[in-house]
């Protein structure tokens, strides 16, 4: 199993430190994976791939917030025993990485260098649970009209019906562990790491600085041009692996 959720395009065993990247709803590990390629030699870069996609095409897509993140700790925690490691996560993915970095915090004593999260209010803020759709309540229709508005599903994926075939099934799962994360913050800080967030500027608008009260460490905000998947376009993803390289190389 683990074979399968961790995609190490290119293993650096002498790295100092492993990010470990967290996909975005209905997204896969090799967008990440191939950052490990443009990253300094003393960072190794591991994308997680969530059932339903790419090497796990033939999986049963997940339903289960618990059990995901289940997997995720299960599969990354003797490396992160091993050596130092950094969380990044954009959209769904920045909400798992809390997820399970607050978990390996207060279950195992292993925390993140950092953390980089994208794309998202935090957890508890209001602005997240009130901007929530809840795709369960769409139908196909509709859940495709929500995917056009939010961008990053290409248009021959939306106008075919054998390519919607394949890939509505991990985008409703995945929406679904969205719908499902719930957080309310009580008492301290659960993280002491540094946060650095990064968000587009023409996204809708997040809570971005609610994110300090996660942790008393360092909490860092940038803004990059683009929508929801800024990331994805060229610029603002150099710009982003630059800030990673110089926050751990500086």
């Amino acid at each position: 199993m683990v074979d399968k959720v961790l995609n190490c395009r290119f293993p650096r065993p002498t790295a100092s430190c492993q990010l470990f990247c967290f996909p975005w709803a209905g997204g896969g590990s090799n967008f990440y994976a191939n950052w490990g390629n443009m990253l300094p030699e003393s960072l190794e870069v591991t994308g997680l791939t969530f059932p339903g996609r790419e090497g796990r095409f033939k999986d049963p897509c997940c339903h289960s917030l618990e059990v995901m993140q289940k997997e995720i700790i299960a599969a990354i925690l003797p490396k992160c025993r091993e050596r130092p490691f950094a969380f990044w996560g954009h959209s769904l993915g920045a909400l798992m990485c809390f997820d399970v970095a607050k978990t390996l915090k207060s279950e195992y004593n292993l925390e993140p260098e950092r953390m980089f999260v994208s794309g998202v209010s935090a957890p508890h803020s209001a602005e997240r649970k009130e901007s929530k759709v809840y795709v369960k309540d769409l139908n196909d229709e509709e859940f495709k009209d929500f995917l056009k508005k939010l961008g990053g599903t290409p248009d021959e994926i939306l106008r075919s019906e054998e390519l919607m075939a394949l890939f509505l099934p991990p985008l409703r799962a995945d929406y679904e562990l969205v719908d499902q994360y719930e957080y309310d913050l009580e008492g301290e800080a659960p993280l002491t790491c540094p946060i650095d967030i990064t968000d587009g500027q023409y996204d809708i608008k997040h809570n971005l600085k609610a994110w300090q009260d996660l942790t008393t460490g360092k909490l860092t905000i940038k803004m990059l041009p683009g929508g929801h998947f800024y990331l994805k376009e060229k610029d603002n993803m150099m710009r982003i692996l630059e800030n990673i390289s110089s926050y751990f190389f500086e």
